[in-house]
């Protein structure tokens, strides 16, 4: 083989060469840039719930509302409400389904009611025992004024059992008025859970008591 035909064979390889040396730096590099700029994907450990959602109901009083006893929630949301302040002492109970739950808060709240009207009737019954102690007061008042005029020399500790005897009268009376006031305020309470109640019975309420056998069981 010539020289000349020798170099030009060797030249054409040498620049074969470069050029596929080239095109693998160039996807390397390209590689490179991309493995430095993908982010970083952390894979997440799935967590089970096997409970789910359930329904707590709050041991009622005078001032809760049905909304207040029974409340829908599940575990993380259970845990923040105990760690915020609730107790266990104020919880009647826990349920897996909603119509038992708005049953057993139902309940509680119609035994909260029962237990207000008979505050409110005892209440009655002890204005009406005051009011009869003040009529008495009033007559031995009155009594002991007429005694007074008609014996002079009585006078002085007349006027000053009349004295005492007001100053009871006096006392029973303010008494009554701030039982009167407390008593108006029941029975303003009282009306107003019963026509929540007629609200919620005209728009027939009911618990499904044959879907929540269903998942009871």
């Amino acid at each position: 083989m010539k020289k000349k035909a020798l170099k030009s064979l060797i030249k054409e390889n040498i620049v074969d060469w470069l050029k596929e040396r080239s095109q693998h730096q160039e996807v390397d590099s390209g590689d490179m840039a991309y493995t430095e700029k993908a982010p970083v994907v952390e894979e997440k450990s799935a967590l089970e719930d096997e409970i789910g959602e359930f329904y707590v109901v709050i041991k009622a009083d005078k001032d809760h509302e049905m909304n207040d006893v029974v409340f829908k929630t599940n575990i993380f949301e259970f845990a923040q409400q105990i760690k915020g302040g609730l107790e266990k002492s104020e919880i009647h109970g826990i349920y897996k389904t909603e119509g038992k739950a708005n049953r057993i808060g139902t309940k509680l709240m119609k035994d909260v009611q029962a237990k207000l009207k008979e505050t409110y009737k005892k209440g009655q019954a002890k204005v009406k025992a005051l009011e009869s102690t003040i009529d008495e007061l009033k007559g031995q008042i009155e009594s002991k004024m007429q005694e007074a005029v008609s014996n002079p020399q009585m006078r002085e500790s007349l006027q000053t059992e009349s004295d005492s005897l007001l100053e009871k009268l006096t006392t029973l009376e303010a008494q009554v008025e701030k039982l009167k006031d407390a008593i108006d305020r029941e029975n303003v309470r009282l009306e107003k859970k019963g026509d929540k109640k007629e609200k919620l019975a005209s728009r027939g309420y009911k618990g499904d008591d044959k879907e929540d056998s269903k998942k009871e069981n």
